[in-house]
């Protein structure tokens, strides 16, 4: 099925309407915040079943999953060039060239089976154009040698910053809940995607930083 584009009501489209003699009780309101609300493109945390968490895989094994939505307000699209992820404490590295599968236990796999296949990673790190009206969904998926600290139990938070091709930023406040069991790790293949850095290498990238 072929999706339907999405549109959000904006201060210009309402004039239109009213131009075509269908004014808008809200159209001042529309005026007063879409200046200050309007960023050429948006990101949201994904909701419901396909949450956001990190897998404790073991004394110094982390696995991080990060449910992400990405839409843009602009009418040419928007190229990401930048993004990051940083955690409350320094220093904590991580690779994001891993496959759900690497990660998320097998029984638990189904619940994401929506944004599984995603254009995501093509638009976070290839440069590819988010288009207006096509929000796209889809998971971050990163390992780290680095352990949580064992005094953070239960959820944890992290912020999500993204820089478009016109400098706008856009910082997203993420929550994750943490699963402190080494039991996953079973017959995971650990390996990242073709071309990434395999665990163990140095990589001087900043925490969640795209390669470049």
């Amino acid at each position: 099925m072929t999706k339907r584009p999405v549109w959000a009501a904006s201060y210009e489209r309402g004039v239109e309407l009213a131009a075509a003699g269908c004014p808008l009780d809200f159209l001042d309101a529309l005026r007063n915040t879409s200046a200050a609300n309007r960023k050429s493109f948006w990101a949201t945390q994904l909701p419901g079943y396909a949450e956001s968490c990190v897998y404790v895989l073991g004394d110094s094994l982390t696995g991080y999953v990060i449910g992400l939505r990405l839409g843009t307000d602009r009418s040419s699209g928007t190229e990401i060039l930048h993004w990051n992820f940083v955690l409350p404490w320094p220093e904590h590295r991580i690779c994001w060239d891993y496959e759900p599968a690497n990660i998320i236990p097998k029984l638990d796999l189904g619940s994401y089976r929506t944004v599984l296949d995603s254009r995501l990673l093509e638009i976070l790190n290839n440069r590819r154009l988010l288009r207006r009206g096509y929000p796209v969904e889809g998971l971050l998926c990163g390992i780290s040698t680095q352990p949580v600290p064992e005094s953070v139990d239960g959820m944890l938070f992290g912020n999500l910053r993204l820089r478009d091709d016109l400098a706008n930023v856009v910082t997203l406040h993420v929550d994750l809940r943490i699963i402190r069991t080494a039991a996953i790790r079973s017959g995971k293949n650990l390996r990242p995607r073709a071309g990434g850095a395999l665990l163990g290498e140095a990589d001087p990238i900043p925490v969640g930083s795209k390669r470049v």
